[in-house]
Protein backbone atom coordinates (compact mmCIF):
# COMPACT_ATOMS: atom_id res chain seq x y z
CA UNK A 1 0.00 0.00 0.00
CA UNK A 2 1.36 3.14 -1.12
CA UNK A 3 1.77 6.14 1.50
CA UNK A 4 -0.76 8.13 -0.05
CA UNK A 5 -3.18 5.45 0.69
CA UNK A 6 -2.50 5.19 4.19
CA UNK A 7 -3.26 9.38 4.16
CA UNK A 8 -6.66 8.83 2.66
CA UNK A 9 -7.55 6.06 5.27
CA UNK A 10 -6.54 7.74 7.97
CA UNK A 11 -8.30 10.50 6.90
CA UNK A 12 -11.33 8.17 6.64
CA UNK A 13 -10.53 6.61 10.01
CA UNK A 14 -10.98 10.38 11.60
CA UNK A 15 -13.69 11.15 9.67
CA UNK A 16 -15.39 7.54 11.00
CA UNK A 17 -14.49 8.66 14.76
CA UNK A 18 -16.29 12.46 13.79
CA UNK A 19 -19.63 10.95 12.46
CA UNK A 20 -19.15 8.13 15.68
CA UNK A 21 -19.04 11.09 18.23
CA UNK A 22 -21.49 13.04 16.49
CA UNK A 23 -23.87 9.90 16.64
CA UNK A 24 -23.43 9.91 20.26
CA UNK A 25 -24.13 13.84 20.57
CA UNK A 26 -26.77 13.71 18.74
CA UNK A 27 -28.59 10.81 21.16
CA UNK A 28 -27.06 11.86 24.20
CA UNK A 29 -28.87 15.21 23.09
CA UNK A 30 -32.30 13.55 22.33
CA UNK A 31 -31.97 11.99 25.54
CA UNK A 32 -31.66 14.69 27.61
CA UNK A 33 -34.25 16.92 25.19
CA UNK A 34 -36.94 14.46 26.49
CA UNK A 35 -35.84 14.65 30.35
CA UNK A 36 -35.66 18.82 29.91
CA UNK A 37 -38.75 19.48 27.54
CA UNK A 38 -40.89 16.74 28.69
CA UNK A 39 -44.42 17.71 29.95
CA UNK A 40 -44.25 17.26 33.84
CA UNK A 41 -46.62 14.52 34.61
CA UNK A 42 -49.57 14.68 37.83
CA UNK A 43 -47.81 17.32 39.83
CA UNK A 44 -44.35 16.76 39.12
CA UNK A 45 -42.47 20.50 38.55
CA UNK A 46 -40.07 18.60 36.11
CA UNK A 47 -36.00 18.61 36.51
CA UNK A 48 -34.56 21.62 37.77
CA UNK A 49 -33.65 24.92 35.26
CA UNK A 50 -29.78 24.52 36.25
CA UNK A 51 -30.05 21.15 34.52
CA UNK A 52 -30.31 23.00 31.41
CA UNK A 53 -26.06 23.81 32.39
CA UNK A 54 -25.52 20.68 32.19
CA UNK A 55 -27.04 19.69 28.68
CA UNK A 56 -24.64 22.72 27.47
CA UNK A 57 -21.44 21.05 29.52
CA UNK A 58 -22.20 17.49 27.51
CA UNK A 59 -22.65 19.74 24.52
CA UNK A 60 -19.68 21.34 24.50
CA UNK A 61 -17.70 18.34 26.10
CA UNK A 62 -18.99 16.32 22.99
CA UNK A 63 -17.55 18.76 20.45
CA UNK A 64 -14.30 18.93 22.21
CA UNK A 65 -13.92 15.30 21.40
CA UNK A 66 -15.70 15.47 17.79
CA UNK A 67 -13.72 18.95 16.59
CA UNK A 68 -10.26 17.46 16.40
CA UNK A 69 -11.22 14.51 14.01
CA UNK A 70 -13.06 16.55 11.57
CA UNK A 71 -10.42 19.28 11.12
CA UNK A 72 -7.28 16.87 10.36
CA UNK A 73 -9.63 14.40 7.98
CA UNK A 74 -10.02 17.50 5.91
CA UNK A 75 -6.55 18.70 6.08
CA UNK A 76 -5.35 14.86 5.51
CA UNK A 77 -7.72 15.40 2.46
CA UNK A 78 -6.66 18.40 1.32
CA UNK A 79 -3.23 17.73 2.52
CA UNK A 80 -2.44 20.91 4.16
CA UNK A 81 0.80 21.50 5.57
CA UNK A 82 -0.77 21.39 8.95
CA UNK A 83 -2.61 18.26 8.70
CA UNK A 84 0.54 16.15 10.44
CA UNK A 85 0.08 18.24 13.91
CA UNK A 86 -4.01 17.98 13.79
CA UNK A 87 -3.69 14.76 13.38
CA UNK A 88 -1.04 14.13 15.99
CA UNK A 89 -3.97 16.23 18.34
CA UNK A 90 -6.98 14.67 16.90
CA UNK A 91 -5.11 11.01 17.88
CA UNK A 92 -4.42 11.91 21.13
CA UNK A 93 -7.50 12.94 21.73
CA UNK A 94 -9.60 10.35 20.21
CA UNK A 95 -7.49 7.63 21.26
CA UNK A 96 -9.40 7.03 24.62
CA UNK A 97 -12.69 6.53 22.48
CA UNK A 98 -12.77 2.92 22.27
CA UNK A 99 -12.73 1.25 19.20
CA UNK A 100 -12.58 3.84 16.22
CA UNK A 101 -10.67 6.44 18.21
CA UNK A 102 -8.36 3.80 19.34
CA UNK A 103 -7.81 2.70 15.88
CA UNK A 104 -7.51 6.21 14.06
CA UNK A 105 -5.17 7.08 16.76
CA UNK A 106 -2.62 3.99 16.40
CA UNK A 107 -3.09 4.28 12.49
CA UNK A 108 -1.84 7.76 12.78
CA UNK A 109 0.57 7.78 15.10
CA UNK A 110 2.22 4.68 12.93
CA UNK A 111 2.21 6.51 10.00
CA UNK A 112 2.92 10.73 11.04
CA UNK A 113 5.19 9.42 13.49
CA UNK A 114 7.69 7.05 11.19
CA UNK A 115 9.68 8.41 8.02
CA UNK A 116 6.50 7.55 5.78
CA UNK A 117 4.55 10.88 5.71
CA UNK A 118 7.52 12.75 4.52
CA UNK A 119 6.58 11.34 0.77
CA UNK A 120 3.42 12.71 1.02
CA UNK A 121 3.81 15.80 3.13
CA UNK A 122 7.06 18.06 2.37
CA UNK A 123 8.61 18.68 5.40
CA UNK A 124 8.06 21.99 7.09
CA UNK A 125 12.04 22.91 7.57
CA UNK A 126 13.42 20.93 5.29
CA UNK A 127 15.11 23.11 2.74
CA UNK A 128 17.53 22.78 -0.08
CA UNK A 129 20.58 25.75 -0.20
CA UNK A 130 22.20 26.57 -3.05
CA UNK A 131 25.69 26.17 -3.44
CA UNK A 132 27.47 28.90 -0.84
CA UNK A 133 29.44 32.33 -2.93
CA UNK A 134 32.55 32.63 -2.45
CA UNK A 135 34.56 35.86 -1.89
CA UNK A 136 38.33 36.51 -2.87
CA UNK A 137 40.28 37.82 0.32
CA UNK A 138 43.77 38.34 -1.54
CA UNK A 139 45.18 35.25 -2.93
CA UNK A 140 42.69 33.01 -0.96
CA UNK A 141 39.02 32.55 -0.82
CA UNK A 142 36.42 31.13 1.53
CA UNK A 143 33.17 30.03 1.77
CA UNK A 144 31.10 32.29 3.64
CA UNK A 145 27.84 30.62 4.17
CA UNK A 146 25.69 32.92 2.29
CA UNK A 147 23.28 31.63 -0.16
CA UNK A 148 20.26 32.51 -2.33
CA UNK A 149 17.01 30.14 -2.20
CA UNK A 150 14.58 29.75 -4.48
CA UNK A 151 12.70 33.08 -3.58
CA UNK A 152 15.67 35.21 -4.35
CA UNK A 153 16.03 36.19 -0.61
CA UNK A 154 20.29 35.82 0.86
CA UNK A 155 20.13 33.42 3.68
CA UNK A 156 22.61 32.48 5.58
CA UNK A 157 24.11 28.67 6.64
CA UNK A 158 26.98 28.39 9.11
CA UNK A 159 29.73 26.87 7.73
CA UNK A 160 32.00 24.43 9.78
CA UNK A 161 35.40 26.17 11.13
CA UNK A 162 38.81 24.76 9.17
CA UNK A 163 40.48 22.18 11.13
CA UNK A 164 43.41 24.03 12.57
CA UNK A 165 45.24 20.77 13.83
Amino acid sequence: MTDEQHNKYIAWAFLAHGAFQTLIMLFMMAIFSLVLFAEPQRGNPGPPFPVFFIFIFVFLVQMIFTLPSFIAAYGLFKRKPWARMASIVAGVISAMNVPIGTAACVYAFWFFMGENWKSVYQPEFAFKPSEPKTIARGDESRWTGYYTDEKGEVRYQPVEPPDWR
